[in-house]
C-alpha cells in the first residue's frame, strides 16, 4: 500500500478482509478475524501457529483495555492496593555485603572453609594502614615528624572516651604498631637524637630483628622507592609504613571507628610539614568512600529522572492546551515506582538476597518501562480518524490491541530471559536475575492496567476540552491549536528523511558494511578483553583511598595476597616432621614470597633449640627420626604454653587454638601464614590459588587430619573469577536462545525472529567489545550489565520486526512504514533512557561510571541495530507481511508508485476540519530508469469549513507525484476525494479517499 493512505489516516493502513467491513490496527496492523479454512490454506505451521498467538493476544488485549477503560479508577485503585501490601516486605530491607554471600559461587569449597575459620578464628583485627612519602624517609627529620604523628595517634580518644590502649591489639603491654621506628622501640629521646650514621648503621645490619616484637623484621616491605649504593647498602628510601592494628568487635566498632576518623583526619587535612604526602587507608574506608559515592550519585540521578520526565512530556503530547500530557508523563513515571516498589517488596518478602549490584535495577526497569510508554501512546496517537470517532472504551481497546504484542514480545522476552540468569551460581548475579525478571513482570502487567487507566482518564479529559495543565478549566467549542500543534519532529524526520534515505541503494550497502565491521572489530577486542575483579576500582576516583592505593602499588608492588594454611584436629604427635616438611615446600614455591612464611612450629623449634630442651627439640628437628616415640602429652603441651608466653611466642597465640584454655590437653586448630608473589592478572592469581591447593590437598597427615590454604578476599575473588568467565558465556548462550525462541513464538515468523536474534546478539557483541575501549574488564558488575544488555537490546529490534510484518507493499515501502510507524517509539524508548544517567558522565563511583559507559553502549548499539542495519537488512531480504490471504485485492498488488493525475478534496459534514497541509513528492526517472522520490512541494491549508472543496490538480507541478496527505485527528471531519495509483503493471487504479462507513474498495483501471 502506498505512504499517503498510511499518512492519510495517522499513519494507519487501511484493510478489508474478504469483502467484509474496514479494520484498522496501530502500526498497520491487520485485525484478524475468524475465517473459513480454505483462507489459510496456503499457510505453513508456523503461520497458522502466528494466526492463533497473535490473534488472541490482539482479542485478550482488546477486551482488556476495554475492561481498564470501563474502571480506570477502580484499576488504579487496584493497582495501587496490590503494590502497597507488596511494598510490606520492605520492611526486612536488608542489604547484603558480605563477599562470600553476594558474590562466591554456590558449591564452593570456601563456603565451608569461611565457616570452619569463622568458628575457630574469626577475624579480630581492623587494619589502619598509612604510607609516608618523602624525598628521603630515612632522614632524621622525616623519622621524628613520623613520631610526631605515631604520638598524635597515641593520645585520640573516641566519642565515648576510649583510647588506643582500649581498642588495640596488644603485643605483651603495649598495643602493636608496625613501622620503621620499631627499630629503636619508639623511644623518643632515642628517636629524637638519631642521625643519617646511626639510622643506616641500623638499617644495614644483616639480621635485623624488632627489638619490641622479635620478630624479623623485612625492610623491603616496610620501606618503597629503596636507594642503594654499590654493596647493596641502603642510602635512601622514598615511602614507608605504619600499621596500627584495633580490635574488631561489635561491643567496640563504634569507638574504633571514631578513632579511625581522627586518623584519616589528621593524615589528610592536618598532614606534617616536614613529609611531603601522607595517605591512609583504614577499616572504614571503603564503606566510606565507595557508599559515600554512590548516595552522591543517586542524587544525580534523581536529576537525571527529572529530565527523563521532562521529554515524556514534551514528546508523548501535542503542542496545545488540551493535549498536552504533564500528568500522563507523571503517571507513567509513577507506574515504574510502583513497580520498583513491587519488585523490592516481593524480593525482599520472600527472602531473596539484595546486594549492592541490585541498585541498578530501577534504572533497568526505566529503560524499559519509557519504551513500553512511548509504543501505547503512539498506538493510540496512530488510530485511524474514523477510530478515533469510537467512545472511549473502544479507542482504549483498539490501542491495547494494537500495542499489547509488541510490549509482549519484549516483555517476556525479558522475563525469560532473566529467569534463565538466575540459575547461575553467582548468588549477586542470580538474585539479580530474579529482581530483573519480577520487576519487568510487574511492569508488564502495570503498563497494561495501571498506565492504560491513567490513558484513559487523559483521554476523557480531552475529549471535555479541559485544560492539560489546570484540569478544572474546560476550554469552548471555539478553541483553536496553533498551526504546527501536532507536527512530530520525530515522525517527519523519519517520514521524510530516514526512511527513503534508508531505501536507497547505496545507502544500504555502506550500512551492511560498516555493521559488519564494527561487529568484526568488537569481536577482536572481547576476545583481547581482560577478565579480572578489582575491588580498588569501586572507589572514587582523586578520593584519599583510591591514592593509596596507587601508592602501595607504586611503591610496594611485590605484596601479595596474604594466605593463611588452616590445620584441624591433628595428631601433632605423629605429625611434627610432616608440618615441619610441608612449611619449607611452601617457602620453595615459586608463588610464594619465603620471608613471609611464618609458622609457630618452626618458631617452636628454634625456641626449643636455643633453650636447649633437648627431648623435644631432638624429635621435632630430627626429620628422620620416628618421633611417634615422643609422647603427645601435658607435659609438652606445657613447654608449647611456656613457649607461647615468650616474647618470642607470644605473637602466635592467635595462631593456635587448644580444646582448653586454662589447662589444654590437645590442640584443635592452628594457623601457617604468609604472602604470594604479587600477580597483576586474575589467571596468575588464580595459578598461585590452584598450586597451593594442589600441594596442601594432596600433602598426606597421618591420623587423618587436613590442612587447606584460605585468603579472605583474594581467594575469594579468584573463586569468583574462576568461574566468572564460563557462567558469563553460558548465561549469555541462554539469553539468546531465550531471545530466539520467544521472538519465533510470539513474531512467529522464522526469518524475522532470526533476523531480530541477530541484530540483538550483534549488539550485545559490539557492547562487549566496546568495553575493552572503555577500559572495562569482564568481572562480577560488568557481567551482570551485559546479561541485562540483551533485556534491553531485544525492546529495539523486535519492535521494529514485529512492526514489518503488519505492513503490506514491497519491501521498501514496508521499512519506510515501518520507521514511520515505530521508529518515534523506538528512538524516544533509547534516548530517554539515555537521558536517565546522562549526568553520571563524570560520576566519581567507579560502580556508576561502568553502568553509563555500558548503558550508553546498549542505547547507542542498540538504536543502530533497531533503526539502521535491521531496516535495512529487511528492505532486501524480509519475509512477506502476516496473512496476505486476509488482504485486500489493492493491498496484494505492488503499489510502487502514485501519479497524482487530478485530485478534488472535499470537505463536509464538520464544524470545523483542518486539513492542515500536502507534501508531494514528484516522480523522477534515474540515469538506470529507475524512478526515485523526492520532496519539492509543500502546501498548507486555511481551516476548511462544511462545504468547501479543494481541487488541487491546478497547484501540482505536471500534475504527477506522490501526495501525503496529513487531516487533523482531534475534529474528524468527513472528506472524499480520489488518487491515482500506478501499478507494477504499469496500469493506474482510481483510489478513494475512506470515508467513515465507505468500505475501501478497488476501482476500475483509466
Amino acid at each position: 500500500m502506498s505512504t499517503n493512505k498510511a499518512l492519510l489516516n495517522g499513519g494507519m493502513d487501511v484493510k478489508r478482509e474478504n469483502g467484509g467491513p474496514n479494520h484498522f490496527s496501530a502500526h498497520g496492523t491487520t485485525v484478524h478475524e475468524k475465517n473459513d479454512d480454505k483462507g489459510c490454506c496456503g499457510c505453513t505451521c508456523l503461520q497458522k501457529i502466528s494466526n492463533s498467538i497473535v490473534g488472541g493476544l490482539e482479542k485478550s488485549f482488546y477486551r482488556l483495555g476495554k475492561l481498564v477503560a470501563r474502571n480506570p479508577w477502580k484499576t488504579i485503585f487496584a493497582c495501587m492496593l496490590v503494590c502497597g501490601i507488596a511494598g510490606v516486605g520492605l520492611m526486612r530491607w536488608h542489604e547484603e555485603t558480605e563477599y562470600v554471600k553476594v558474590w562466591l559461587p554456590r558449591g564452593s569449597r570456601m563456603y565451608e572453609e569461611d565457616l570452619w575459620v569463622k568458628e575457630n578464628f574469626p577475624e579480630r583485627i581492623r587494619y589502619e594502614a598509612v604510607i609516608v612519602e618523602d624525598e628521603n624517609v630515612l632522614s632524621p627529620q622525616t623519622l621524628n615528624a613520623m613520631y610526631d604523628i605515631f604520638k598524635t595517634a597515641q593520645n585520640f580518644k573516641s566519642d565515648d572516651d576510649a583510647t588506643l590502649d582500649n581498642l588495640c591489639i596488644k603485643a605483651g603491654p603495649i598495643c602493636r604498631v608496625n613501622s620503621i621506628l620499631e627499630l629503636w622501640g619508639y623511644n623518643e629521646s632515642v628517636i629524637r637524637s638519631l642521625t643519617e650514621e646511626s639510622i643506616y648503621g641500623t638499617v644495614n645490619q644483616d639480621v635485623i630483628q624488632s627489638p619490641l616484637y622479635r620478630n624479623v623484621m623485612d625492610l623491603d616491605k616496610i620501606l618503597g622507592g629503596v636507594q642503594r649504593d654499590n654493596e647493596s647498602r641502603i642510602t635512601g628510601a622514598r615511602a614507608t609504613t605504619f600499621f596500627w592494628f584495633l580490635k574488631r568487635n561489635e561491643s567496640s566498632r563504634a569507638a574504633a571507628e571514631s578513632w579511625e576518623k581522627q586518623l584519616i583526619n589528621l593524615i589528610n587535612d592536618v598532614g606534617h610539614k616536614h613529609i611531603d604526602k601522607l595517605y591512609i587507608y583504614t577499616a572504614r574506608t571503603f564503606d566510606d568512600e565507595a557508599m559515600g559515592a554512590l548516595s552522591s550519585d543517586v542524587n544525580v540521578l534523581t536529576v537525571g529522572f527529572s529530565l527523563v520526565y521532562l521529554y515524556l512530556a514534551f514528546t508523548m503530547g501535542k503542542y496545545s492546551c488540551i493535549e498536552q500530557k504533564i500528568f500522563l508523563a507523571m503517571s507513567g513515571l509513577l507506574s515504574i515506582g510502583m513497580a520498583i516498589i513491587f519488585t523490592y517488596g516481593v524480593g525482599l518478602g520472600t527472602g531473596i538476597m539484595f546486594g549492592p549490584i541490585h541498585q541498578i535495577t530501577p534504572f533497568m526497569l526505566l529503560g524499559i518501562g519509557v519504551d513500553d510508554m512511548f509504543v501505547i501512546v503512539e498506538s493510540l496517537r496512530q488510530l485511524t480518524p474514523k477510530e478515533r470517532q469510537l467512545p472511549v472504551q473502544e479507542r482504549i481497546g483498539l490501542t491495547l490491541k494494537h500495542a499489547g504484542v509488541s510490549i509482549t514480545v519484549t516483555s517476556v522476552t525479558d522475563i525469560v530471559a532473566f529467569g534463565i540468569g538466575g540459575s547461575t551460581v553467582i548468588p549477586s548475579l542470580s538474585t539479580f536475575c530474579l529482581y530483573a525478571a519480577i520487576g519487568v513482570l510487574a511492569l508488564y502487567i502495570l503498563q497494561a492496567t495501571f498506565f492504560v487507566a491513567c490513558v484513559t482518564l487523559d483521554e476523557k479529559r480531552i475529549d471535555s476540552k479541559r485544560n492539560a495543565c489546570i484540569m478544572c478549566y474546560k476550554h469552548d467549542d471555539n478553541y483553536k491549536p496553533g498551526k504546527y500543534y501536532s507536527f512530530s519532529l520525530q515522525y517527519a524526520f523519519m517520514r521524510n528523511i530516514w526512511g527513503p534515505l534508508l531505501t536507497k541503494i547505496p545507502v544500504k550497502v555502506i550500512v551492511i558494511l560498516a555493521a559488519f565491521a564494527m561487529t568484526g572489530v568488537n569481536i577482536w577486542s572481547f576476545i583481547r578483553i581482560k577478565h579480572d575483579f578489582d575491588p580498588s576500582m569501586y572507589l572514587p576516583k582523586d578520593s584519599y583511598s583510591q591514592k593509596y592505593v596507587e601508592a602501595d602499588r607504586n611503591y610496594f608492588p611485590n605484596d601479595g595476597a596474604f594466605v593463611q594454611m588452616y590445620c584441624g584436629k591433628l595428631d601433632y604427635n605423629q605429625n611434627f616432621d610432616r608440618l615441619f616438611e610441608l612449611y619449607h615446600l611452601i617457602k620453595d614455591k615459586p608463588s610464594v614470597q619465603s620471608t613471609t612464611v611464618d609458622f609457630w612450629l618452626a618458631s617452636f623449634v628454634k625456641w626449643q633449640n636455643e633453650t636447649s630442651n633437648v627431648a623435644i627439640s631432638h624429635a621435632m628437628t630430627n626429620l628422620s627420626q620416628d618421633i611417634s616415640v615422643v609422647p603427645y602429652q601435658q607435659d609438652w603441651l606445657s613447654q608449647l604454653m611456656q613457649f607461647l608466653m615468650t616474647k618470642d611466642g607470644r605473637v602466635y597465640l592467635r595462631n593456635i587454638k587448644f580444646d582448653n584454655v586454662t589447662s589444654p590437653t590437645k590442640i584443635t586448630g592452628s594457623v601457617l601464614t604468609f604472602r604470594h608473589v604479587k600477580c597483576t592478572t586474575s589467571i596468575c592469581n588464580i595459578k598461585a590459588m590452584d598450586d597451593m591447593r594442589d600441594l596442601v590437598d594432596g600433602y598426606s597427615l597421618p591420623g587423618g587430619g587436613t590442612c587447606f590454604v584460605y585468603s579472605n578476599p583474594q581467594y575469594m575473588f579468584n573463586e569468583t573469577n574462576k568461574v566468572l568467565k564460563l557462567e558469563l558465556y553460558r548465561n549469555l548462550a541462554l539469553a539468546a536462545v531465550c531471545v530466539f525462541v520467544v521472538t519465533l513464538i510470539l513474531i512467529a515468523n522464522f526469518w524475522t525472529s532470526l533476523l531480530v536474534f541477530f541484530c540483538v546478539v550483534c549488539t550485545v557483541i559490539d557492547v562487549a567489545g566496546t568495553m575493552q575501549f572503555w577500559d572495562i574488564s569482564v568481572d562480577t558488575a560488568s557481567s551482570v550489565l551485559l546479561i541485562l544488555c540483551f533485556g534491553l537490546a531485544v525492546d529495539y529490534s523486535a519492535h521494529i520486526g514485529h512492526s514489518f510484518m503488519t505492513h503490506t507493499g514491497n519491501k521498501n515501502e514496508r521499512t519506510r512504514k515501518t520507521l514511520v510507524s515505530m521508529g518515534p517509539a523506538v528512538f524516544s524508548g533509547g534516548f530517554s533512557t539515555f537521558l536517565a544517567f546522562l549526568l553520571l558522565v563524570n560520576s566519581i563511583s567507579y560502580g556508576f561510571t561502568l553502568f553509563f559507559r555500558i548503558f550508553t553502549s546498549v542505547v547507542i548499539f542498540g538504536l543502530f541495530h533497531g533503526l539502521v542495519f535491521l531496516p535495512v537488512i529487511l528492505s532486501l531480504i524480509g519475509p512477506e507481511p502476516y496473512n496476505t490471504n486476509f488482504l485486500s485485492e489493492t493491498d496484494k498488488l505492488e503499489a510502487k508508485y502514485l501519479e497524482a493525475a487530478d485530485i478534488a478534496i472535499n470537505v463536509h459534514n464538520s464544524d470545523m476540519g483542518d486539513i492542515q497541509m500536502t507534501e508531494l513528492h514528484p516522480l523522477k526517472k534515474t540515469a538506470n530508469g529507475s524512478i526515485k522520490d523526492d520532496s519539492l512541494f509543500w502546501k498548507e491549508f486555511d481551516s476548511a469549513l462544511p462545504g468547501n472543496n479543494y481541487d488541487q490538480c491546478n497547484s501540482l507541478p505536471n500534475s504527477q507525484g506522490v501526495l501525503d496527505i496529513a487531516v487533523n485527528n482531534e475534529h474528524n471531519p468527513r472528506y472524499s476525494g480520489s488518487y491515482y495509483e500506478q501499478m507494477s503493471n504499469g496500469s493506474l487504479v482510481q483510489i478513494p479517499f475512506p470515508e467513515p462507513h465507505v468500505p475501501y474498495t478497488k476501482t476500475d483501471n483509466v
